[in-house]
């Protein structure tokens, strides 16, 4: 894979306004959010009873805004190379770079290092300033104390696991609605099914959803029927590996 093609890319997205509009309005939301959670947390705590105080998540509360980035940057994922198939500019691309496999690797590549960079941007900026409202003693953390940078790394991984599970989809569907559909699926409706197994069931197969395994990643507090973080983080992982190597194995017998 060489730097031409990953500056073909990386132009192709960049060049395209609705990129950046879409990280605006995400990191906006993800922010508010923060804000919000960060300011209700602090105004309330003088006067939220023990049981409430240790169950305040400082980490995950007020980054609960960035399912807002996760989908956005999901989206992105999947118009990466699903435009390209819906405008049939993938065979111009497919006859310039034969070697399917590298195209999509490098659409990979440059989608997950725009998910990088957006999330520590945003997740950084929204987890100092809700710290720095909820200080002085109003249920905020430092970085520096256990657990709390790990969650926050976890958080911005998980970010970049969701643009390739994203853009892997975009390549099996080769469609915008169907890859959003089943990301959508997997993201929120497949946990929400795990949810309501039967009681034995719900034990050994809640911790595999892909919601309920990000959640336990980024808490510093141990999570009900999950796995360890470190464990949670590396099942978000699977469902990326497990479509981007079919994403790879589709895109070299497929007609473009």
């Amino acid at each position: 894979m060489g730097s031409e093609l990953l500056n073909s890319e990386w132009i192709k997205l960049r060049s395209v306004r609705s990129t950046y509009l879409s990280l605006a309005v995400a990191a906006v939301l993800v922010v508010v959010v923060a804000y919000s959670v960060a300011t209700s947390t602090a105004n309330s705590w003088p006067t939220m009873n023990p049981q409430g105080r240790s169950s305040f998540d400082p980490v995950s509360a007020p980054l609960f805004g960035a399912i807002f980035a996760q989908l956005v940057i999901g989206v992105l994922g999947v118009l990466s190379i699903s435009s390209e198939y819906t405008t049939g500019l993938i065979r111009t691309t497919f006859a310039t770079t034969p070697q399917r496999r590298r195209v999509l690797v490098a659409k990979v590549t440059v989608t997950t290092a725009l998910a990088l960079v957006a999330g520590v941007a945003i997740l950084g900026v929204s987890f100092l300033l809700s710290q720095s409202i909820m200080a002085n003693g109003r249920g905020g953390v430092s970085l520096s104390e256990p657990g709390v940078f790990r969650a926050l790394a976890y958080a911005v991984l998980y970010l970049v696991i969701v643009t390739v599970l994203a853009t892997s989809l975009g390549a099996i569907m080769r469609a915008t609605a169907g890859a959003i559909a089943v990301l959508f699926t997997l993201v929120f409706l497949v946990p929400q099914v795990l949810d309501h197994l039967p009681p034995d069931l719900r034990h050994d197969l809640t911790r595999f959803g892909l919601q309920r395994a990000a959640a336990s990643a980024v808490s510093i507090h141990s999570q009900v029927d999950t796995f360890s973080p470190t464990v949670s983080i590396l099942v978000c992982a699977a469902y990326a590996v497990v479509a981007f190597a079919l994403a790879l194995f589709l895109i070299g017998r497929r007609d473009a």
